[in-house]
């Protein structure tokens, strides 16, 4: 669950959608995006055809609440929804992935974690 601090919230919902938006795209470095090159420095996937960009589809149903800490800094308290869950997003991920396959053995993976590189980790691993 991600807890949000935007002070005081003058609009429910475009907080929610920037978060939910937010929590999205974290999803995109944690497990999709990465530039491959070949061996003379040629980029592979250089489209979006072949490097995904996070959307709703690729979005679990998230489960946000807000903490109300008033900015003493502005009138009526608010702060900025910023980018905060787009830093938290990507580590978050990441371990419950990690967590998700710790049956398995494995306690690390680099990110992004591509579902072809858990594949070749369980591969590599003997484990399918």
């Amino acid at each position: 669950m991600l807890n949000h601090d935007c002070g005081n919230i003058i609009k429910p919902m475009i907080v929610q959608g920037q978060v939910y938006g937010e929590l999205t795209q974290g999803i995109a470095p944690a497990m999709y995006e990465e530039l491959i090159y070949d061996e003379e420095g040629n980029i592979l996937n250089g489209t979006l055809m072949d490097y995904l960009v996070s959307t709703a589809v690729e979005s679990p149903s998230w489960e946000t609440g807000h903490t109300i800490t008033p900015s003493p800094h502005h009138p009526i308290g608010a702060k900025g929804v910023g980018e905060s869950p787009t830093v938290g997003a990507p580590p978050a991920i990441a371990n419950a992935i990690v967590n998700a396959l710790s049956v398995y053995g494995v306690t690390h993976m680099d990110i992004p974690i591509t579902p072809f590189k858990i594949w070749e980790k369980l591969k590599g691993m003997g484990k399918i």
